[in-house]
């Protein structure tokens, strides 16, 4: 890991888990920002902003701003812009969400409405009920593009393991008979918008996350090196059942931090 320098890194389960700091988390990214590593988080929880991220982890004393933070909901915003509102004037759709996706549409210019939208954007919403399925799913077959923010199906808490994004979109899905358009990890989209933030060169990169269908999937879709830490959703059990081996793996980030660190002594 000698030669690492640039850092793509998820946040939840990885630099804290709930209410707590992972442990090793603010010693690594003060290390980064020592030694001129260039880092940018990559995160497909939708339901903040990257502000609201930057004050949390400042807050637990990990010093990310909001410019080294892309979400789900930012690269969802982005795809539409790209793809369908150069194609029309206007786009409306209605939300399934936390508040911070909802700003990140609402600044946009997409209207958000209820009735006849024209997408249906789908985001980790820990306020879902039967009547949020029930909208989404009858717009959806009434022709609404269907777009989820994120494939995952659990969250990582201090409570333990709670139900994601993915778990709302298989009932949407399940309802409307429609599969989703996905936007963030694994798939490359919101990875090549990080790497251009920071101007990374893929052989010097590494992708840092706790889940290994979407984060290691996401790095080695993205042709860069990976590491799991076990700090998130995955143990070692699970690891050695999984097809996709990530290339380095750690307990958490401070077993990263030493070994980049010793790494970079050689």
């Amino acid at each position: 890991m000698k030669e690492i320098q640039y850092v793509f890194m998820d946040i939840d389960g990885v630099l804290y888990r709930g209410q707590y700091p992972i442990n090793g988390a603010k010693e690594f990214i003060d290390y980064l920002i020592q030694q001129e590593i260039k880092f940018i988080c990559v995160t497909n929880n939708s339901a903040k902003t990257p502000a609201d991220y930057s004050k949390r982890l400042k807050d637990l004393g990990i010093n990310i701003g909001e410019n080294e933070i892309i979400n789900s909901g930012v690269a969802t915003v982005e795809f539409l812009k790209d793809t369908y509102l150069k194609e029309k004037d206007s786009l409306s759709a209605y939300v399934v969400g936390g508040d911070g996706l909802m700003s990140l549409i609402k600044n946009s210019g997409i209207k958000i409405q209820e009735k006849n939208p024209d997408i249906v954007i789908v985001g980790w919403d820990i306020t879902f009920t039967y009547e949020k399925m029930k909208k989404a799913s009858l717009a959806i077959q009434n022709g609404a593009i269907y777009i989820g923010t994120n494939p995952d199906l659990t969250y990582p808490s201090h409570e333990g393991i709670l139900p994601g994004c993915g778990a709302i979109l298989a009932s949407i899905t399940a309802a409307s008979g429609v599969e989703p358009i996905i936007i963030g990890k694994p798939k490359s989209l919101i990875m090549e918008m990080a790497s251009k933030r920071i101007s990374a060169k893929k052989e010097k990169s590494l992708m840092i996350g706790d889940r290994i269908d979407t984060d290691i999937l996401a790095g080695r879709n993205f042709g860069i090196q990976t590491a799991l830490v076990l700090s998130g959703v995955v143990d070692r059990s699970e690891l050695s059942k999984s097809h996709i081996k990530p290339d380095y793996v750690f307990e958490d980030m401070m077993d990263l931090y030493i070994n980049l660190k010793e790494s970079r002594k050689v």
